[in-house]
């Protein structure tokens, strides 16, 4: 049995490295995507890692906008590219490159083997749960995705000017003026965008007609990488065998803040704790602010 990992990384390729070689076990495949707009020497890096990975392959460099749709669509083309790369994998990961596992490769890989048909992801009617204050502009604005257009949104004086003029100053770019409806055929869900899914719940994601027409409506919502998944999936003919579990342990700033903590060695009691509790990742490390955490977990996994 082996696993498949869709990795979407935009800095320090030795980090990146560190997290390949705990995810490494034979016959995995990880599909690593690094943001187009990092330094053309962190992508020789990362070029080197991927020939040296067994399984790896790295996937065409785009811009990742933050709440765009350029996120999860790099990650169904990873999963699209990890269906055709292998036949053997269970189970797809998503994971970025600030993440880390908390359990060996070999105990992952036989847990989620003994439950081939369940995918693992967190979902929620944001309707009947209001943890979204801005609901109503996730899905009633048309959300522009354009690195270009960032790229002018940043020059001094200017930039601000245009968010100014736009009505963008605290928000992400919309078409001006454009508003729309959800539609009636469309059951709108959001959770996170970890997700651990089975290989067949993936191989819809990326093929059926149904899913596609969903991920085209909501490719132009706010954040539609914390609903794509659970709009289809929630609704598919794969609904029965989710878990409603992302296995993710994630220490948040504050209640309600889209931020998670940078886990420090003063972590490792809380980390070792939601291990015990069956959570299979962790999230986010960065060796420049706390390096020992990440070396203790390296140990924990007799790296």
């Amino acid at each position: 049995m082996a696993l498949a990992y869709c990795i979407l990384a935009h800095k320090n390729p030795a980090q990146l490295a560190r997290l390949l070689r705990a995810i490494a076990h034979p016959g995995n495949v990880y599909a690593v995507h690094y943001e187009k707009r990092a330094p053309h020497s962190e992508h020789e890096a990362v070029a080197r890692l991927s020939r040296e990975q067994p399984g790896a392959f790295l996937l065409p460099a785009r811009a990742i906008l933050w709440g765009r749709f350029s996120q999860i669509g790099a990650q169904m083309e990873g999963i699209r590219r990890c269906l055709e790369a292998d036949p053997n994998w269970t189970h797809c990961i998503t994971l970025s490159g600030q993440d880390f596992p908390l359990v060996p490769q070999a105990e992952m890989i036989a847990q989620l083997a003994a439950a081939p048909e369940r995918s693992f992801l967190s979902f929620f009617d944001p309707f009947a749960e209001p943890v979204w204050s801005n609901l109503a502009e996730r899905i009633g604005r048309v959300h522009l995705d354009s690195a270009a257009l960032e790229d002018i949104l940043g020059i001094p004086f200017f930039g601000r000017r245009l968010r100014q003029l736009c009505g963008w100053r605290d928000r992400m770019p919309v078409v001006p003026f454009a508003k729309r409806r959800l539609p009636p055929w469309l059951r709108y869900m959001g959770g996170s965008n970890h997700v651990i899914l089975a290989r067949e719940a993936a191989a819809y994601l990326v093929g059926d007609p149904a899913a596609l027409r969903i991920i085209e409506w909501l490719k132009y919502s706010g954040h539609p990488d914390e609903s794509i998944f659970q709009s289809v999936l929630c609704h598919s003919p794969f609904a029965e065998k989710l878990v409603n579990d992302d296995r993710r342990a994630i220490c948040w700033e504050k209640a309600g803040s889209p931020n998670p903590r940078t886990l420090t060695a003063s972590h490792l009691p809380w980390l070792r704790e939601a291990r015990k509790k069956g959570n299979l990742f962790a999230r986010k490390f960065d060796p420049s602010v706390d390096d020992e955490v990440i070396h203790e977990m390296e140990k924990d996994l007799n790296l």
